[in-house]
């Protein structure tokens, strides 16, 4: 009679698109690794494989056009599995919530075209933050179970456990206490990334320490340990190996396995409830190759925006080319950069191609009528575009006025109906009142309000502020708190070493009585300098004000962040995530658009573009703008450093009463989703009140909205509907209908619970 695992022995191995070395050299592993794989396959009638990335096996199955019927029937029998089966293994924090979406779908989709594939867990293996609202996400997308290595609550170091995120949505939920690599069996094949990884040896023992381990942190029954790590090879040994291992009567019984056998014979009903989310280390990794980070958001930012515009003029374009190249590059060392120079440079020219077409998609979209600006975002904006005044409805164009401008001196006082700023001659804000409640944000300290610093950071793409590894190695790999200015740690004598930095400020005054300043000057320390320009943007018919920093990079090892004090120390500090807000308290953590942080009635929101490295520190608000690190004891980074480069940086903040959420999520979302050039032509009639959306695109003749409820109140959506649309259908988070179509005529209301998001496809 055939005996059921204990230990689920799950040959895999986790794909780095790129890192060290550029994509096609692991396109070539990777290629040989499946290759094996397969012969084991048909060698082995219980040999399982695991293969992560539907991107890779697109690629796989295209150049094997030979294996396609037996890999399908491998699929059928089971032995054949993919998990995540996303479209690649992102960074699961910096992407927005529409990407892990179509990350998933993406994958799903090709997996399913292919082999009927259906993937069961998502599978993350090396990725370093989980945020609070993958529960809902993953679980929408079809998934069973979530799966990871890092960042697991030291507190908590539960094996087997029940997610319970911001909704209430509960993901069962495993941690690799023994991390992704799992047991290695003898093999004459390359190691790679030993230095990182650590595998237990392919003996009764080795698996004796393994099932220790992973029992004292909860497992007692069933066991998931997998038989890989990064790009490793499948041993010639394993199989000869396994069958010994099963003779020993005193070893929990092993066999090859899958991700979803293992974690279906996990008893999950009464595993622990975990609440909360299992936020990121390796904090560098949030600046380390800005531009690459800037690229992302702006790919994010203009698919949305041209996805609703398509689906408003009923001109259907295709971006699955463009959607497919952002969701790549957010495979989770890319989008970190911890990546070699050639795979920083391949990620520069895709980008820059990917944008070229989507340009040129954008012009296709706008060739009829005059021009005119458009507001992707349902509800109504004001922008100010240099001398133009611009207003615009929900899913509309723009009236533009234009303003008389005069250059003049720095006034002495700003207001408009959300804040009151007194300014000194440099253009620094020196006191700062929210108008609505009559509180103070900020008064006049040491640190100017906005001012940038220039510190040593001699970390690498991974850690922050470090002394070189090879000094004291136990630096390597750990994070420490990020204040302003650390200088009086003893392992760190001079960490701030220029701030300020402001020579000259210049006023240009426009007739509405809005104000753009623009701050030059230079960052300096002996040989080290930072020339930079910033203009800041006090607006009469807005509550943000707006900053845009560049700057040349001409050294290397140094941070650049902008400070924000406030007098707001000892209040919360909250982080805007996708599709909700958390309280995170101090610290260097990535929100996705902004971070907030009140005490006594009063705010201060400081909203990022591309820049994931916000933190507060005693109060203080602070963005990382950019910094100068590399890896060369790993690999080619002299990119990393960035020298040469000329960074443009965006950033803003609003001063704001307690309850202002609703005005922080639209004011974060415009600055995002600026006014897009287009032709005045009819659009059709949709509009959304009482929720956000993050999606309004074509699927497969019908149109798709995604919609979240972004409180923690109930509230009812209200969509308006073109005469066209008389169906609707809810979908899951791939956007597959859920239940029957049900008729609609001119409008639909749906209520939310707190944080929900919902899935909605249209049908004419």
């Amino acid at each position: 009679m055939k005996k059921e695992p204990i230990i689920h022995l799950v040959p895999t191995f986790h794909h780095d698109i790129a890192y060290l070395k550029p994509e096609a050299d692991y396109t070539a592993m990777a290629t040989e690794i499946v290759d094996k794989a397969v012969s084991f396959l048909r060698k082995d009638p219980t040999y399982t494989y695991t293969v992560e990335q539907a991107y890779f096996f697109k690629e796989y199955w295209e150049t094997h056009p030979e294996l396609q019927e037996e890999l399908c029937g491998y699929v059928q029998q089971g032995r054949l599995t993919f998990a995540p089966g996303f479209w690649s293994v992102p960074d699961m924090c910096m992407p927005s919530g529409e990407s892990i979406f179509q990350n998933a779908t993406y994958g799903r989709r090709l997996l399913h075209d292919l082999t009927q594939a259906a993937p069961r867990t998502a599978f993350i293996a090396d990725c370093w933050g989980h945020h609070a609202q993958l529960p809902q996400i993953i679980s929408q997308c079809g998934y069973d179970y979530y799966l990871f290595s890092r960042c697991m609550d030291p507190d908590f170091a539960q094996e087997n456990f029940r997610w319970q995120g911001l909704d209430g949505t509960v993901l069962k939920t495993h941690w690799a206490s023994s991390s992704y690599a799992g047991i290695s069996f003898p093999d004459e094949g390359p190691v790679v990334n030993a230095e990182e990884l650590h595998w237990e040896e392919a003996s009764a023992d080795g698996l004796m320490n393994i099932y220790n381990t992973n029992k004292s942190h909860g497992s007692d029954g069933a066991q998931i340990v997998p038989v890989g790590g990064d790009m490793k090879l499948p041993a010639d040994s394993s199989l000869n190996i396994v069958p010994e291992l099963q003779k020993n009567e005193t070893l929990p019984y092993p066999a090859f396995s899958s991700l979803d056998a293992g974690l279906d014979a996990v008893d999950f009903e009464n595993a622990p409830l975990y609440d909360g989310e299992f936020i990121s280390a390796l904090k560098g990794t949030f600046s380390t190759n800005i531009r690459i980070k800037q690229y992302n958001r702006k790919m994010e930012q203009e698919l949305y925006a041209l996805e609703v515009l398509s689906v408003l003029k009923n001109k259907p374009t295709e971006l699955s080319d463009e959607w497919a190249l952002t969701l790549k590059n957010q495979f989770h060392d890319i989008l970190c950069g911890t990546i070699c120079d050639e795979a920083v440079d391949q990620a520069y020219r895709e980008y820059d191609a990917a944008l070229a077409s989507l340009e040129q998609k954008r012009t296709a979209l706008s060739k009829n009528g005059e021009p005119a600006l458009f507001n992707a975002l349902p509800f109504a904006v004001k922008e100010l575009r240099g001398n133009t005044l611009c207003s615009a409805e929900g899913f509309g164009y723009a009236q533009e006025v234009e303003l008389m401008a005069q250059s003049g001196a720095v006034p002495a006082v700003f207001e408009n109906e959300w804040y009151r700023a007194e300014l000194d001659a440099m253009g620094f804000i020196t006191k700062l009142t929210e108008l609505q409640g009559g509180k103070t944000v900020f008064t006049k300290q040491e640190i100017p309000f906005g001012s940038l610093l220039m510190e040593a950071d001699g970390g690498d793409n991974w850690v922050e502020f470090e002394y070189p590894w090879e000094l004291n190695a136990s630096h390597f790999t750990t994070n420490t708190p990020d204040p302003y200015d650390r200088s009086a740690q003893p392992v760190h004598p001079k960490v701030a070493l220029s701030k300020v930095g402001v020579r000259r400020a210049e006023a240009k005054l426009l007739s509405d009585g809005s104000i753009c300043i623009t701050q030059q000057g230079s960052l300096d320390y002996w040989a080290t300098h930072l020339p930079f320009t910033t203009t800041v943007t006090l607006s009469k018919t807005s509550p943000r004000i707006d900053y845009h920093t560049e700057f040349d990079v001409l050294t290397k090892r140094i941070r650049l962040r902008v400070a924000f004090p406030t007098e707001l120390q000892g209040g919360s500090v909250r982080h805007q995530i996708p599709y909700g807000m958390v309280d995170r308290g101090e610290g260097t953590q990535p929100p996705e658009y902004f971070m907030d942080q009140q005490k006594d009635g009063a705010g201060l929101a400081l909203i990022n573009r591309g820049l994931p490295a916000n933190n507060t520190e005693d109060g203080i608000m602070m963005l990382t703008l950019f910094r100068g690190v590399a890896m060369e004891y790993k690999c080619a980074s002299v990119l990393s450093y960035n020298l040469g480069e000329h960074i443009c940086c965006d950033y803003a903040v609003i001063p704001h009463a307690a309850g202002s959420d609703a005005m922080l999520w639209e004011q974060a979302l415009h600055f995002q989703r600026p006014l897009l050039e287009t032709t005045r032509e009819e659009l059709l009639p949709f509009g959304i009140k009482g929720a956000m959306i993050s999606a309004l695109r074509h699927d497969n003749g019908a149109v798709f909205a995604r919609i979240y409820n972004n409180t923690e109140q109930t509230c009812e959506a209200k969509i308006t509907l073109p005469a066209e649309i008389t169906a609707y259908q809810l979908t899951d988070g791939c956007m597959q209908p859920v239940g029957e179509p049900i008729s609609v005529s001119g409008s639909l209301t749906l209520p939310l619970n707190p944080f929900q998001i919902q899935g909605i496809k249209f049908y004419q």
